[in-house]
């Protein structure tokens, strides 16, 4: 091996040290609590280090995120993949969003609270990427629905980017049910899973184009 390959070996091996460290550390305490000393400390490497990769904790906290946006935008494209008309396709993209938080709840934390940390106002490069994935991830959604408007699955008539935001953004807030709905669920002998597999129902048969079944009937 090179000089030069080895070294790049090694500064990816230490970035990825940074980011582990860093990971380790959002996903178990907030966001105000974790300072870049703690980060160094728990990589047991000096500050100044920290610094060389990454500019600021809100570009650290924007690259672990990253991981997590990678992740869900495999398993979309797999869930759509295995679908297929366009109604099909986005409601496995929902149920594939669904089992991304029961598999990454640490990830959909990072990615439910970074709307409010000043990582949403970054311009780091770690923070352009993040947004560049968590556009794409839309972006598969957005896609299904135009095919299914397309093929004739889902309602004409239907805005395909209001109809992708809708469905992500109602599947979220049930995901992120307050846990007190938590406990009227459980004295109804119910779950939170249980409401989201019905929420995701109500939305395909809010897509659906009732018509085209008719004349296919």
């Amino acid at each position: 091996m090179s000089t030069y390959k080895r070294k790049e070996k090694e500064k990816e091996q230490r970035r990825k040290l940074i980011l582990d460290a860093a990971q380790t550390l959002f996903f178990s305490k907030d966001y105000d609590e974790i300072t870049i000393e703690e980060i160094a400390e728990k990589s047991q490497l000096a500050k100044g280090t920290i610094y060389t990769y990454f500019n600021s904790k809100e570009a650290l906290y924007s690259a672990v995120a990253l991981r997590g946006a990678r992740i869900i935008n495999k398993m979309f494209k797999d869930a759509a993949d295995r679908r297929q008309n366009g109604l099909e396709k986005s409601f496995a993209i929902g149920e594939a969003y669904h089992e991304f938080y029961r598999r990454h709840p640490h990830y959909f934390s990072m990615f439910a609270e970074a709307e409010n940390l000043p990582v949403a106002r970054s311009n780091d490069v770690n923070a352009a990427e993040l947004t560049k994935v968590s556009y794409e991830n839309l972006e598969i959604l957005l896609n299904t629905v135009v095919l299914g408007i397309k093929d004739g699955s889902i309602k004409p008539d239907l805005d395909p980017m209001q109809t992708a935001i809708f469905l992500i953004q109602s599947t979220k807030a049930m995901i992120l049910l307050p846990p007190y709905f938590e406990t009227f669920l459980k004295q109804a002998g119910t779950d939170k899973n249980a409401t989201v597999k019905f929420t995701l129902q109500a939305l395909r048969r809010s897509l659906e184009n009732t018509q085209t079944k008719k004349l296919e009937g």
